[in-house]
């Protein structure tokens, strides 16, 4: 469960070029369900998205993660509750080029606490295998193409089965069999495992795939449809 209460952020507050980003902003999002928020460049659905991750600082407001303030912590506890309970598909991937598809995916359980070298190829070689990069899982993460390395990317948020999944832009990168074979993965991970799963776009037919559709203009939430 996430909750938004009276979110704002500013860029440059106080100042001439002030912009804001985040427009006192109310939002609930439940245990399950695949989200889009939907805008053009600029609207601030990716500043929402970095601070509901505990990416990004807030000016005023509140954020809470399965009941767990993440606003106004010391950033190594909003750390903790982020590494425990959120997974994330960044656009640009930021895989580690010279390391393995395996490796890639490993540290993530290895940064939560986990150190069984067995329990850590089971669950690496079962999620590899899901995205379908398991015959990959020894190859330079710098040698694969963009919509592999998105591929590793989810492999990477989903492995430590986390209850959120935020997702900046995740087809942003791809061509459009790509774009469509991301999607069913994300589809599939929410009906397996019942996630909350928020996914940018500024695409409205692929946002379509989402069971609710919240569009983002100027900072403040214009619309919240729920699709299905």
């Amino acid at each position: 469960m996430i909750r938004i209460l009276g979110l704002n952020k500013y860029y440059n507050k106080g100042r001439r070029n002030q912009i804001h980003v985040i427009n006192n902003t109310n939002l609930e999002l439940p245990d399950k369900g695949l989200v889009a928020l939907l805008g053009p460049s600029g609207c601030g659905k990716t500043t929402l998205l970095n601070a509901i991750g505990g990416l990004d600082r807030v000016n005023k407001g509140s954020i809470y993660i399965n009941d767990k303030k993440i606003t106004s912590k010391f950033s190594y506890k909003v750390d903790k509750i982020r590494n425990l309970n959120i997974g994330y598909i960044f656009q640009d991937y930021k895989l580690i080029d010279d390391m393995s598809v395996y490796d890639n995916v490993a540290m993530v359980l290895k940064m939560i606490g986990i150190k069984d070298k067995k329990e850590i190829k089971t669950r690496v070689e079962y999620i590899l295998e899901r995205v379908g990069m398991y015959r990959y899982r020894y190859r330079p993460c710098g040698m694969l193409s963009g919509g592999e390395r998105q591929r590793v990317g989810i492999a990477r948020a989903l492995v430590k089965n986390p209850d959120i999944i935020l997702a900046d832009e995740p087809t942003g990168n791809l061509d459009s069999k790509a774009s469509k074979d991301i999607i069913e993965l994300l589809k599939l991970s929410n009906k397996k495992y019942k996630q909350t799963i928020i996914m940018i776009t500024h695409d409205h037919d692929l946002a379509l795939n989402a069971d609710r559709i919240i569009t983002i203009d100027d900072g403040k939430i214009v619309s919240d449809e729920r699709v299905r």
